[in-house]
């Protein structure tokens, strides 16, 4: 898929994310099932820090040629991500070696303006995803090495990943 193609379907999903922004009353956003499962509030924290510090960061930097290295391969699960277009219809754990602290949800009034400028910044990127030559990489602990446009390409996975947690969390009472 073309980095405008990529776009135009990260553009959709977090246009999803945005509406329902507005459905949310700030209990129902606040809301933790169990001390194990993130709140709706937590959920929109964990999308919008990924994506910045960590998706088009890392896009960047291929970009710039900085913080990775030429060449690298995938791991058989990035292969597998890539091949199939998307992250497998199971909920992942993140390994304790690599989790952060748990995310600390802001007012959900804020991720109107948060998802927005992540969409400019994505968008700004388009032209010179499409114009990367794909040789540099940085290193995606689950994946392996992944270059600028495959970086782009999983920012749109990531969203698209979170829909069913999105509703699992809509659901809960």
């Amino acid at each position: 898929m073309k980095p405008n193609e990529v776009y135009q379907n990260l553009e959709t999903v977090v246009n999803q994310y945005i509406r329902s922004l507005d459905e949310y009353s700030d209990a129902a956003f606040f809301f933790k099932k169990d001390s194990e499962t993130w709140s709706l509030g937590q959920m929109y924290e964990h999308l919008t820090v990924s994506s910045n510090f960590f998706f088009l960061a890392n896009c960047v930097r291929c970009i710039e040629k900085r913080k990775g290295q030429e060449g690298g391969e995938k791991s058989h699960f990035g292969e597998q991500q890539f091949k199939y277009g998307g992250f497998p219809p199971v909920k992942l754990k993140i390994p304790e070696v690599i989790r952060g602290p748990e995310p600390v949800a802001k007012p959900k009034e804020v991720y109107h303006q948060i998802l927005e400028k992540i969409l400019i910044d994505t968008k700004n990127l388009i032209e010179a995803v499409s114009n990367d030559d794909g040789l540099y990489k940085a290193i995606q602990p689950a994946m392996g090495w992944l270059n600028a446009q495959e970086w782009f390409y999983l920012h749109e996975m990531h969203y698209r990943h979170h829909l069913r947690q999105k509703t699992e969390l809509e659901n809960a009472k």
